[in-house]
């Protein structure tokens, strides 16, 4: 019994230096996060929908050493044209410029070269698997400007109750948290991308992210100048009694020369890819890379069977285009999103700037544009040059726009607004016409 007593105790004090290396070890996973995070700060001058004027810091992560490319959030650089900088740990702020930003993950790389040629440190990504549930994390960022901060915590689960599937943790994520690293504290190798915070009261600590499963193809794909870009995939899917969206048609307005997926078909497998899909984001994974040859095994009444074709890619989100005049940003419509049952016009407005000749006569942010003096208009150059007419003429326009109405029982009603146009320019990140 003494000799079992005895060994115990050594046992008990093997393990106790073990449990202190782990501690030890967190506490290095976050020093050595400070050498790859960064702080990224944006400055939106004119939004498109999605997005909001002004000037936030959030955060990223070097994904790319050679290339100097940082790794962030798409909606800490936005959808729209905006001067980006960072600034590593230590140093002052530098531009960077937008390499990609995808239309479907909120995620974006950016390039970003020090001015004093310091070499950069990549962060280590975990690109094969996501971290089981109970996993240690840890989230590092500028949570309201506390900077190179860490917080602790695990994985929650996934979800894909919302737009995109995302890691669920409990570690603490605030503003300035975004875009920066979710780190595994046993590998210290990055699971996600700090994303977002539940906004309920109630709610404690139920924070997303964006797992690296699916931003390591995005990265893969452009260090091989390929096109990363997700497909156009103007179909609705079916959700199931818990609320997460499966791969189930409900309703499809993919075009005739495109893949023929229909209605109450159940995507499993996309071939060049592993395992059966589940989600639309599992889905898009897949099929990145693949768009003009795309083989789906799909079931239809119980029976399976393959069906070939290609995909469309959604259009660059930095080729987007604006025409901006008298306070109001009119824009094609954001198209990566489920189809709708209402058939929304092709121009809408993003922005109302407050103040403005626009936002006096009542024009608001989701007016969708029909007519400009009476002629129907399909595109941003028919708009901009019947405005450039009235300039011209040194008249007002007249605008024809329809309005979501909840009062009609979620129906469109039509308007009339008399603009005196001011102010008339094109916007883009090139500033160039479509």
């Amino acid at each position: 019994m003494k000799r079992i007593l005895g060994l115990l105790a050594i046992a008990t004090v093997a393990l106790a230096p073990a449990a202190a290396l782990a501690q030890d070890d967190s506490e290095r996973i976050f020093r050595k996060a400070q050498a790859y995070t960064v702080r990224v700060k944006t400055s939106v001058p004119v939004p498109f929908a999605g997005d909001k004027r002004g000037t936030l810091i959030g955060a990223g992560f070097v994904v790319d050493a050679g290339r100097g490319w940082i790794m962030t959030n798409a909606h800490v650089v936005s959808r729209s044209p905006a001067r980006v900088q960072v600034a590593f740990h230590g140093q002052e702020f530098g531009p960077a410029r937008k390499v990609y930003v995808d239309p479907f993950l909120d995620l974006a790389v950016i390039e970003a070269r020090p001015e004093d040629g310091r070499r950069l440190a990549a962060a280590e990504l975990e690109c094969q698997d996501q971290p089981a549930m109970g996993h240690p994390v840890g989230a590092y960022g500028h949570p309201w400007r506390f900077y190179y901060t860490g917080t602790r915590g695990i994985v929650s689960g996934v979800t894909s109750k919302y737009r995109t599937e995302y890691l669920q943790t409990d570690a603490p994520i605030d503003r300035g948290n975004s875009g920066g690293p979710l780190i595994s504290l046993s590998s210290g190798k990055i699971v996600g991308i700090n994303t977002a915070a539940m906004k309920e009261p109630k709610s404690k600590n139920t924070n997303f992210a964006v797992s690296m499963k699916y931003a390591c193809r995005v990265l893969e794909l452009l260090q091989a100048g390929r096109d990363p870009s997700p497909p156009q995939l103007p179909l609705v899917f079916f959700r199931n009694l818990d609320g997460e969206r499966t791969v189930k048609v409900a309703r499809s307005l993919l075009p005739d020369n495109e893949i023929a997926l229909r209605t109450g078909q159940m995507i499993k497998t996309v071939e060049g890819m592993p395992g059966r899909v589940s989600n639309p984001t599992q889905l898009i994974h897949a099929l990145r890379g693949r768009l003009e040859a795309v083989t789906l095994t799909v079931e239809e009444n119980g029976a399976e069977r393959r069906i070939s074709g290609r995909l469309s890619p959604t259009a660059s989100t930095l080729s987007r285009n604006g025409v901006f005049v008298s306070g109001v940003l009119f824009a094609l419509r954001d198209t990566f999103r489920e189809v709708a049952d209402i058939a929304f016009p092709e121009i809408e407005v993003h922005y109302v700037e407050d103040g403005s000749a626009g936002q006096a006569i009542e024009i608001e942010a989701m007016d969708f544009l029909e007519q400009v003096d009476g002629r129907a208009v399909k595109s941003l150059q028919e708009l901009s040059d019947l405005l450039a007419a009235a300039v011209r003429e040194q008249r007002p326009a007249l605008l024809t726009l329809r309005r979501l109405d909840i009062a009609e029982e979620i129906g469109m009603s039509s308007i009339e607004r008399t603009l005196q146009v001011e102010g008339l320019r094109w916007i883009g990140e090139s500033q160039n016409r479509p």
